[in-house]
């Protein structure tokens, strides 16, 4: 039987998909929202692929599946097996040592934004971030934005450095920049990198408007890149925040009329789940979600602020975008308050409140 031939008999189920070459070695892994679709895809005409996938279709002689029952289901799988696995064509997700941080040190009279691939003791630590591009273009431009220091020594220049005459520095190097002052902008770093200040990025956008308008295409392109960038660092942060406030989730996907897949989710991993038929008795289904979270309490315990490292950016990321933008995933933060025998009206509140999302 050819590939293309065993692709098509695949079953029309959420998966992974794994590739193999002539020795049996997993070149790639993917998943897929209908197995027979996607992996039918790279046995059909060459002319849609791209080289890399077209140099990776060609040593391709075997391939295996595993099922799930959703599509959260299948991504948080795939992004496991690829860490664990590390194919030579997953590009993503298969290397923590290329994450990096953003960190700024206020042990220095005039602290900058550093890019680093640890966290630092000193001072303040945003990310991680998987795009070392992106981080170093961003950390330039809020840099030449809010006017920070670039050098790394603050050697006494009357007139400042070159990025002050070009009106992208505050020139503290001139040792005429008050404290207070500097302290002022670095605040904005902070607010920006936290998602709080969005005001750099409009303005960006400004610019890159009028720089099209003004047929001025490379001017525009690099304010256009500069926005990627600033946008993929803030959308990262909220990644991290949204995981370290809600801490404890449970989630309801949908799998097909009345059935639905339940996780319960601790940071970025799942350390439950189960397909729910929500059809039953909704007295029963409420007992049993309830019986659910108090059998893993003990769990979900917070115990200290939960620290989301680079083994777990890439999962986090994965939960954070679907549960936001699907409409087949109702979900909820499990509130500590929950966890306590006092307070199981509030818990049965909260899984009330879960099943009824599931009507809008």
């Amino acid at each position: 039987m050819s590939l293309k031939e065993k692709a098509r008999q695949l079953p029309d189920n959420p998966g992974v998909y794994i590739m193999k070459d002539s020795q049996a070695n997993i070149i790639y892994i993917g998943k897929a929202k209908k197995l027979n679709n996607r992996v039918s895809q790279y046995f059909q005409s060459s002319a849609k692929h791209a080289p890399k996938i077209l140099r990776m279709i060609e040593g391709i002689r075997d391939f295996d599946y595993i099922l799930a029952d959703t599509e959260l289901e299948a991504l948080l799988l795939e992004c496991r097996l690829i860490k664990d696995i590390k194919p030579m064509y997953n590009s993503q997700l298969k290397n923590h040592q290329k994450y990096v941080y953003i960190n700024i040190n206020f042990e220095d009279q005039y602290p900058t934004l550093e890019t680093v691939s640890e966290k630092q003791g000193k001072g303040i630590n945003f990310g991680p971030y998987n795009s070392l591009n992106n981080v170093e273009r961003a950390v330039k431009a809020i840099k030449q934005n809010i006017r920070v220091r670039h050098c790394n020594s603050l050697v006494g220049k009357n007139s400042g450095c070159l990025n002050h005459q070009l009106g992208f520095c505050i020139a503290p190097c001139t040792g005429k920049v008050p404290d207070n002052e500097y302290k002022k902008l670095i605040e904005e770093v902070i607010d920006l990198l936290k998602g709080g200040r969005l005001d750099i990025i409009k303005g960006l956008k400004s610019k890159m408007i009028a720089a099209a308008e003004a047929l001025d295409f490379d001017k525009a392109a690099r304010h256009r890149d500069d926005i990627r960038a600033l946008g993929h660092i803030v959308n990262k942060q909220k990644t991290i925040k949204f995981t370290q406030s809600s801490r404890n989730i449970m989630v309801l996907e949908r799998i097909s009329e009345g059935l639905y897949k339940l996780f319960i989710i601790k940071g970025s991993r799942v350390i439950y789940k189960e397909r729910l038929d929500i059809n039953q008795d909704k007295a029963i289904l409420e007992q049993h979600i309830i019986d659910l979270i108090i059998r893993y309490k003990d769990k979900l315990r917070i115990s200290g602020e939960v620290e989301v490292n680079k083994a777990d950016i890439d999962q986090a990321q994965i939960v954070y975008s679907y549960i936001k933008n699907k409409k087949e995933c109702s979900h909820i933060s499990i509130s500590k308050s929950w966890l306590k025998k006092e307070d199981i009206d509030k818990l049965q509140q909260g899984v009330q409140k879960l099943l009824d999302r599931l009507k809008e």
